[in-house]
């Protein structure tokens, strides 16, 4: 027990002076021990009660009052859209965090704009990236190193640099937009997805890095739209298509096959499709288009042709 209160009450001050309102966490879960929303605090003399009560609780930071907003990128499908979408607007260093998810999971803590601070939201930004605000209500919570993850493994620290501002794109892609008259609010996500999709090359050395920079935004690109597809759609032979269209990519050394198979299934539960009649249907189309792949130079010419906008 003293060693992890060692290893838990000292990191939950020490965030506390860099100004973070913590509060305790069952181990192992999301499930706060105090009422959060009210009670999260930078006061060293509650937090040491806390910890000494609760020793191995992990530890939690409470957005809003802290000022931060979190963006979390979850699996294959969110590092896809991260990288399309820093690809395209460019990287801002900041403190980041790995999360333990067995799929990979990284969070970005950024600090939160003064006035209209985005609020929580999921796949807004992009397929796989949810957002922890500081927005309406008691805003987003999120875990802090060193707690431990339902997959057993411990948040770690990735990148311990200072806290940079949220970029302004980032800002606006993470504050919903009114649907249209009488749209759904997925086609809100649907159109914030498919930014991903308009990427222009801009600064990227190379052909290769150009070429594997389109794919990767060519991937969430479809991802997007078929976790957006309605029953009786189309769905499975949009699968198809796409996980040909993909696959070519995968036979042009652009993308990575796993990183493809895994994508398309979560697009594919996400729009209702059974998970074995996916399966099928992704192999199927892979196969294919590996057959007839798509080199890094093909993307590049057909990049040009397009006036450097899709291919």
């Amino acid at each position: 027990m003293s060693n992890d209160r060692t290893s838990h009450v000292g990191p939950a001050l020490a965030l506390a002076r860099r100004g973070m309102h913590v509060f305790p966490v069952r181990p192992g879960s999301k499930a706060p021990m105090v009422k959060w929303g009210t009670e999260a605090t930078v006061d060293p003399e509650v937090i040491a009660g806390w910890w000494e009560r609760w020793p191995a609780a992990s530890i939690a930071v409470a957005c809003k009052p802290s000022g931060l907003t979190v963006v979390d990128v979850d699996g294959p499908a969110g590092r896809a859209s991260w990288q399309a979408l820093t690809a395209r607007h460019g990287q801002a260093p900041t403190t980041s965090v790995t999360t333990g998810r067995d799929d990979g999971g990284i969070h970005y803590w950024y600090r939160a704009p003064h006035v209209d601070p985005p609020g929580n939201s999921k796949g807004l930004v992009g397929a796989g990236i949810d957002v922890r605000g500081a927005g309406e209500g008691a805003g987003g919570m999120v875990l802090a190193p060193p707690s431990r993850h339902p997959s057993g493994r411990r948040y770690q620290w990735c990148d311990r640099l200072s806290l940079a501002e949220l970029p302004a794109w980032l800002r606006r892609l993470a504050q919903p937009q009114p649907t249209s008259q009488g749209g759904e609010a997925r086609d809100v996500d649907r159109r914030r997805l498919r930014v991903a999709t308009d990427w222009t090359g801009r600064g990227e050395p190379g052909a290769v890095r150009r070429a594997r920079a389109w794919a990767v935004a060519a991937l969430a690109g479809e991802a997007a739209d078929i976790a957006g597809m309605a029953a009786d759609s189309g769905r499975n032979d949009a699968l198809n298509g796409a996980a040909y269209k993909l696959g070519r990519l995968v036979g042009g050394a652009l993308l990575a096959d796993g990183d493809v198979r895994q994508v398309l299934a979560d697009a594919a539960a996400a729009c209702g499709l059974p998970t074995a009649e996916a399966a099928r249907t992704i192999a199927s189309g892979l196969a294919a288009g590996v057959g007839d792949p798509r080199t890094a130079e093909d993307v590049c010419v057909g990049l040009r042709r397009r006036g450097m906008g899709a291919a």
